[in-house]
Order: C-alpha cells, then sequence, then structure tokens
C-alpha cells in the first residue's frame, strides 16, 4: 500500500485493518458507517485498531481525518473519517484535529470511476487552514477507504506542504 505514496517522501507508513472485497465485511462495515448512519461502528473500528496500532511505535502526534466538504457534511450530518479518527483517539490517546485542513471543493462519488479519473476529481481539493500548527508535527491521516489514493494522496501533498515532518495513514479498509 505504501507504493502508493511513492511521489512523496514524507509518507512513512500505509496499514489498513480490513482488506475490502465486493460484497464482504469490511464494505457492508463501512456502507453502515457511510450510508446508514451507523456512526459507531466507525468508532469502534478505530478503538480496536488503535490497540493494534499502538504496538507500531509511529511517533504520531496527532490525528487527521480526511474532511468531507460542507456540503457532503450537512446532507450526511457527520464525516465517516471523524468516527474513525475518534476511535484511534480513544485507544491510542492522541488528539484529532480537524481544524487544519479544509476540503475546498466538493467533487462526485469516487466509487464508479477509473483510477485516472479518480486522480483527476480529487486535484487541489484540499487546503490547510493552519500551517504553524502542522510544522514538525508527525501526523496519522485517517480515512475509511483506501483504493488508487488519490484522495488520500492529494490530502498528503497539502500536509506536506504545509509543513508536516512525517505522515502515517491508516484506512478501516484497502483494495486492490
Amino acid at each position: 500500500m505504501k507504493s502508493k505514496f511513492v511521489y512523496e517522501p514524507k509518507v512513512l507508513g500505509v496499514v489498513a485493518y480490513l482488506h475490502f472485497n465486493k460484497g464482504g465485511v469490511a464494505q457492508k462495515l463501512v456502507h453502515e458507517l457511510k450510508y446508514r448512519g451507523q456512526q459507531e461502528v466507525g468508532i469502534m473500528l478505530g478503538e480496536w485498531y488503535g490497540y493494534d496500532l499502538i504496538k507500531s511505535n509511529w511517533p504520531v502526534d496527532m490525528i487527521i481525518p480526511v474532511p468531507i466538504h460542507q456540503s457532503k457534511l450537512r446532507k450526511r450530518g457527520y464525516n465517516q473519517a471523524d468516527c474513525f479518527a475518534e476511535g484511534l483517539s480513544s485507544s491510542m490517546e492522541i488528539p484529532v484535529r480537524t481544524d487544519l485542513v479544509e476540503r475546498k471543493k466538493s467533487t462526485m462519488s469516487q466509487t464508479r470511476k477509473s483510477k485516472v479519473e479518480r486522480w483527476q476529481n480529487v486535484n487541489e481539493i484540499y487546503r490547510v487552514t493552519n500551517s504553524a500548527e502542522l510544522q514538525g508535527k508527525n501526523l496519522l491521516v485517517v480515512d475509511d477507504v483506501l483504493t488508487t489514493g488519490a484522495t488520500l494522496g492529494e490530502l498528503v501533498v497539502a500536509l506536506s506542504e504545509g509543513g508536516a515532518a512525517g505522515i502515517y495513514i491508516a484506512t478501516i479498509a484497502a483494495g486492490k
């Protein structure tokens, strides 16, 4: 999975809790979290995974969930990555920061897009809002699913340019 981010030397580790298969357990759990309002699923998975991640001894200063656009936040009522981050924070005792980066434009769902279309869809969608807070910090960036790495890759670029020292990535699930 780290190979998806070879262009960014600040990415120091990439892990996923579950393997994503169409129709599999991970897809069902993410669907419950993302589309059925079951925020506790994300929190629970984060707590469980956090206990595993502690063993990695990653020197993480803060957890940054992948932000969603305000229009999607209003529609859904919550950000699924925030739920996962909350669970990780609880078990790892690392603070979550949702105020340091924002999604500046709304995009269409990545679900049915090709690899190239995914990268084009998310080009320059994030903006760091407080680079002083990122200077020299090691970040754990979290999201629900990692497929091509397009969304996370754009966020990694923004955080790197914003002054992050090192970036680790954890997702609930990862596909091929």
